[in-house]
């Protein structure tokens, strides 16, 4: 089932990006209005007995939570990977981010409310599905809804992997002859089928070989450790060029350095 999904989104991201953006957005849609439901069944529900603040801030799991979280910031720095197809990406890409950073913010922050408001936590802990446990102590009715939901999720975003990475792929074909290959797009589609057809059987066989668990971790252990690079760069960059076409103030970069540093080593050293 995996397997055929996976291809039937390769073939969707070959295609072309609006035929993609069209699928990722009905998926998002769905994803959406179950993490509103559960919101909403979650926010309804009678407290569990075990809700109230704890008497001392577990760091540790607010920690590993955090580096988790890193697996959602793929779809936000991968956000500009897509800036040679849009309009005015200097105005309209900033805002993208900043909105969208913005609005999931808001919906992780109120799912998490609901969640541990209407379940104990030890519960929660022990379910392999925590938003279809809400959702069925919340309202009593089946759990089979918010499942077909966390499979419209997962499945936007290995969609989403697909046609950024591959974007990526594409562009450094475009500045290295080693992966020139890669910098070509299909003549009648327009999208680079064989940077897509890579970064697919790639997403495929992490999906097959890891467990989701697993898999998110070590995708944001990849990504802090990109954003450590980024950072480094950043700060590179503006102590040889200090009129470069970007402005950020140098303590954005150093701050982002720190943070992803800590954050990795976090990850790394609870990992072990």
């Amino acid at each position: 089932m995996a397997c055929h999904a996976t291809l039937a989104l390769i073939g969707v991201a070959l295609i072309g990006v609006l035929e993609s953006l069209a699928v990722a957005a009905v998926f998002t849609v769905i994803e959406v209005a179950g993490l509103a439901l559960v919101i909403w069944a979650g926010g309804t529900a009678l407290p569990s007995a075990d809700w109230q603040m704890p008497e001392a801030v577990a760091w540790a799991g607010i920690g590993a939570g955090a580096t988790l979280a890193f697996f959602a910031f793929i779809g936000f720095e991968d956000m500009v990977n897509m800036a040679e197809e849009v309009k005015h990406p200097e105005r309209t890409m900033p805002r993208a981010i900043l909105l969208s950073l913005a609005i999931t913010a808001a919906l992780y922050g109120l799912v998490a409310w609901a969640a541990v408001r209407s379940v104990p936590v030890d519960d929660l802990a022990g379910s392999e599905q925590p938003l279809a446990l809400v959702w069925a102590r919340a309202t009593g009715g089946p759990a089979a809804p918010l499942a077909l939901i966390a499979v419209a999720a997962a499945l936007n975003g290995v969609l989403a992997q697909i046609i950024m990475a591959s974007r990526v792929l594409f562009g450094l074909g475009r500045r290295s002859a080693a992966l020139g290959v890669f910098h070509n797009a299909h003549p009648r589609f327009g999208t680079p089928v064989l940077a897509t057809a890579l970064v697919g059987a790639a997403v495929l066989a992490g999906a097959l070989a890891l467990p989701v668990a697993a898999l998110a971790g070590a995708t944001s252990a990849i990504l802090l450790g990109v954003f450590v690079l980024v950072n480094a760069a950043l700060i590179g960059v503006k102590r040889e060029q200090p009129q470069a076409s970007f402005r950020v103030p140098m303590t954005v970069p150093v701050l982002g350095l720190v943070a992803s540093a800590a954050a990795l080593a976090l990850q790394l050293w609870g990992g072990g």
